[in-house]
């Protein structure tokens, strides 16, 4: 998958994490790390978004396919803190927050994705 259209995914599930401009929001869930460096968005039947804000790292993982890592220029809004220890689950997603990243994958398809300031990778 190119660069291109990893960025066209993020830039999906981030237009939808944002307050539409008929004040109307969409069924977007905000989350972030405790450092805040790391923020993500879960779209329902879009998928899960990461990014760190320090370097514009981000990786994303589709509700019905794979997982891909890339660079954007994109951002979200702060989301509520998931602690480290701490795991989220949505649908067919499962989070978890660690000190030394945020870690998120699909029951379904099998893939994911690990990202954090030192390494981000994907499966």
């Amino acid at each position: 998958m190119s660069l291109r259209r990893i960025a066209i995914g993020f830039a999906a599930v981030a237009a939808v994490a944002l307050p539409a401009a008929t004040g109307q929001a969409a069924a977007v869930e905000l989350w972030q790390s405790p450092s805040g460096n790391i923020r993500c968005a879960y779209a329902d039947q879009e998928g899960i978004a990461c990014y760190m804000r320090h370097n514009g790292r981000m990786a994303f993982l589709r509700s019905f396919g794979n997982s891909s890592i890339g660079w954007t220029r994109g951002s979200l809004r702060a989301g509520y803190v998931l602690g480290y220890g701490r795991m989220l689950r949505r649908s067919t997603f499962t989070c978890y927050s660690r000190t030394a990243g945020m870690e998120c994958s699909s029951s379904y398809t099998g893939h994911g994705f690990f990202i954090s300031r030192e390494s981000t990778y994907r499966w």
